[in-house]
This record gives C-alpha cells, sequence and structure tokens, in this order.
C-alpha cells in the first residue's frame, strides 16, 4: 500500500462547541379567567321517593265456547309381531363348467441362475518406480509483519471533562387547595331501615275439570320375557 503526503493541512485554532448547561425549559404561566356566571336562588333537590312495587294487569280469563261432545275414541292396543319379510328367491345357473380341472403344478425353491464371472487381461501395467507423498509436518502459516503508520493530527490544548454533577430532588410545584363555594344546607333525610319480608304471591286458583274418564281401563297385558 503506498500512501500519498497530504498537502492539506489545518490552520489556525479550533473552535469547540460551547459548553451548554442543563436547564428546565420555560412554562407559560396559568391564566384562570373569572367567571361572569353566578348561581342564583335556592337548589332544589330530588325529592326523597319510597320504593313500591310497579302496577301490574289483571289477567283476565275469556270464557270458551268450545266443549267436547260425545265420546273419545282412543288408540287401539296393538301388540307386537315381527315384520313381513320377502320370500328368497335363487335363480338358476345356465353356465356349467365342461372338461377336467388342471391345477398348478407343485414348484420347489431352487436358487436363481447367475452369470459366470468373466475378468479380461488389463494392457496397461506401471513401469519405473512410484514416487510416494513426502512427509509434512505442520508448521504455523507465516503472517505479514504489523506496519503502525505515524498520525499527523495530534490534540492541543487541555481537555474540558465534564463537570461532576450532583444528584437533586426535581422541583415540584406547591399544591394549592381552592375553598369550596358549595355547601350542604339543611338536614340530610339518611335511607330508612328495611326490615326483610317475603313478597306477595298471588293465590293458587284451581278450576274444576269437566273431563271425567267413562268405562273401564284396560291395562298392558302382562308379557313374558322369551329369546
Amino acid at each position: 500500500i503506498v500512501r500519498r503526503d497530504d498537502n492539506l493541512q489545518p490552520e489556525g485554532d479550533f473552535a469547540k462547541r460551547p459548553d451548554a448547561k442543563w436547564a428546565p425549559g420555560e412554562r407559560a404561566n396559568v391564566i384562570k379567567r373569572d367567571d361572569n356566571l353566578h348561581p342564583e336562588g335556592e337548589f332544589t333537590k330530588r325529592p326523597d321517593g319510597t320504593w313500591a312495587p310497579g302496577e301490574r294487569a289483571n289477567v283476565v280469563r275469556r270464557d270458551d265456547n268450545l266443549q267436547p261432545e260425545g265420546e273419545f275414541q282412543k288408540r287401539p292396543d296393538q301388540t307386537w309381531a315381527p315384520g313381513e319379510r320377502a320370500n328368497i328367491i335363487k335363480r338358476g345357473d345356465n353356465l356349467h363348467p365342461e372338461g377336467e380341472f388342471s391345477k398348478r403344478p407343485d414348484a420347489k425353491w431352487a436358487p436363481g441362475e447367475r452369470a459366470d464371472l468373466v475378468k479380461r487381461g488389463d494392457n496397461l501395467h506401471p513401469e519405473g518406480e512410484f514416487h510416494k507423498r513426502p512427509d509434512q509436518t505442520w508448521a504455523p502459516g507465516e503472517r505479514a509483519n504489523i506496519v503502525k503508520r505515524g498520525d499527523n493530527l495530534q490534540p492541543e490544548g487541555v481537555f474540558a471533562k465534564r463537570p461532576d454533577s450532583v444528584w437533586a430532588p426535581g422541583e415540584r410545584a406547591k399544591v394549592v387547595h381552592r375553598d369550596d363555594n358549595l355547601r350542604p344546607e339543611g338536614e340530610f333525610s339518611k335511607r330508612p331501615d328495611q326490615t326483610w319480608a317475603p313478597g306477595e304471591r298471588a293465590r293458587v286458583v284451581k278450576r274444576d275439570d269437566n273431563l271425567h274418564p267413562e268405562g273401564e281401563f284396560t291395562k298392558r297385558p302382562d308379557g313374558s320375557w322369551a329369546p
């Protein structure tokens, strides 16, 4: 590598960046405008409401103009019976074997036939002496020498290091508690103490039934188990 001389050299003093100190940012002042709306008169609070069940419409049952007439016919009793099955019909076959059947002859296992190996004569023969590879011993590879070039830039003057800073808690705005211009007037009426009581339940009304069984009941015949 060939490094050419540089014909550009810095002249004069270097003006470094001025040291900047940290300072909190500026914040605009809070301006609170006067309010031109003021409450007048007395405040009417929500009236105390006592709990009461909601109103429910009365149940109206209309008379029915449809009445059963005559006798009721019940479903006839059915006894179990197996389903009907179609008869099996076997058709005649018009194909018949003729002559004698010749079965496959019994085959015994035998190894397969293999072709004979034929080795051809070689017409190439080595001549002279053989040189084997020389024995090699391990050695580290060659490494180029390190060349360090001279530096033509040197720092001048004194370096100003960062000043040691001591930790301090941040500034916090003071808490300002404003006076409250709303105050309760009169006495507070608390919720009356309630005792548990069961809810009201409508009375059960059982209507008379105009349907009555007639005649004798035929019960299911006793069935004995059978395979």
